[in-house]
């Protein structure tokens, strides 16, 4: 996949940061060092130093960052849900020019809410992924600028380019939106209950599975190829995860600072590599078919932790580890603390194998784990029901 250079970044008009740590010498799609603005964190440990991506969009950490936003940005299109509008609308000062509540993700309605966007704004994503996702929609439609301030750190949506449209039971990704500026506010993301912070080591934990499933692909001869450098990348995240671990459950600045860079590099890489088959894999369609199956969903990070520990039962491939990060970070994953039946995980893990198949996922361990009694007792105990 082509990476597309774009325009200067316009620090100017969301100037708040004044003293730097990190400051990168780049343009819009990242590169040998990327653009951060904000002072040093704090951590809850000595010595802990989090880890700094070396590439992804422009992003700026600090407490305060949406206080005045509007007023700076002038006009703007605000891309939110409820419960994130009502944190932040107090703080964001000017009234934007039109509010959109993000709810569908089917490109029909997404082509609509690009339409019927005004000519001369800013698009605003304020909330979580799908927020950022129709804000990305939008802007990459109109071609209007960007700036993501994402209000929990469930998903890693407001550092990817492309978009997670619903076809049906299928997700598919399309878009390349990238944002002048993301927008890290600790004072929003610390203040936030620990399970909508946590959840967020689900797109960073999957690295797991993901990688033995890319494994097991490249052994069949199945596409795409491996790359060496993408899977060692794979490998230091969920490095710098473990690491990384006490601090979110602290929600220190270091730690959202952490697993908001582990966010940013991710969503680069996949875009470098042309696919996200490092850290998206049978974890991820088990999610998917979570929802197809139940008709309902609930926060995607802790969906996706669900799925990470259910194959990594199934697979007894680093369970241990997986365990002890979420457990360390946390992050809910017993089902009675998720509001998940066993019927419904049973449903899915009973369905998942064609589920993979029929929608044409990268082949994983969901395509041929056989699920019967044992596997699904194994599972079972594995998320504590």
């Amino acid at each position: 996949m082509e990476r597309c250079a774009g325009g200067p970044l316009r620090h100017e008009k969301i100037g708040i940061v004044t003293s730097v740590w990190e400051t990168g010498k780049t343009g819009r799609d990242g590169g040998d060092r990327p653009i951060t603005r904000g002072p040093a964190p704090r951590a809850v440990r000595d010595g802990y130093t989090p880890f700094v991506a070396q590439h992804g969009f422009a992003a700026a950490y600090e407490a305060g960052l949406a206080r005045g936003l509007g007023d700076r940005l002038g006009q703007t299109l605000v891309v939110t849900q409820p419960e994130a509008w009502a944190i932040v609308e107090p703080r964001f000062g000017r009234a934007p020019t039109a509010l959109v509540s993000a709810r569908a993700l089917d490109q029909e309605t997404l082509d609509a809410l690009a339409h019927a966007a005004p000519d001369g704004v800013t698009v605003v994503g304020i909330g979580g992924g799908t927020a950022m996702d129709v804000a990305k929609w939008i802007s990459w439609r109109r071609k209007l600028p960007l700036v993501q301030l994402p209000t929990l750190a469930s998903v890693d949506a407001c550092f990817t380019r492309m978009s997670a449209l619903r076809d049906g039971e299928r997700v598919r990704y399309d878009g390349d939106a990238v944002p002048d500026e993301v927008l890290i506010d600790y004072e929003i993301l610390g203040s936030a209950p620990l399970a909508l912070l946590s959840a967020g080591i689900g797109d960073v934990l999957s690295c797991l599975t993901a990688l033995a499933d890319w494994k097991l692909a490249v052994a069949k001869g199945i596409d795409p190829a491996w790359n060496q450098e993408g899977a060692d990348a794979s490998v230091r995240y969920i490095d710098a995860l473990e690491a990384a671990a006490p601090e979110i459950a602290a929600r220190s600045e270091a730690g959202i600072r952490a697993l908001m860079e582990l966010h940013r590099e991710i969503g680069w890489r996949c875009h470098d590599l042309g696919h996200a088959r490092f850290e998206e894999g049978s974890e991820h369609f088990f999610a998917y078919c979570f929802e197809a199956v139940t008709g309902r969903t609930i926060m995607h990070g802790e969906l996706v932790v669900m799925g990470v520990l259910a194959m990594t039962a199934l697979t007894e491939i680093d369970h241990d580890r997986a365990r002890r990060i979420v457990t360390a970070a946390g992050t809910r994953w017993r089902l009675s603390d998720l509001g998940v039946t066993w019927s419904e995980v049973e449903a899915t893990l009973r369905a998942l194998p064609e589920f993979a198949r029929a929608g044409g996922y990268w082949y994983s361990h969901a395509h041929e784990r056989a699920i019967g009694e044992a596997e699904l007792a194994t599972v079972r105990r594995a998320l504590g029901a």
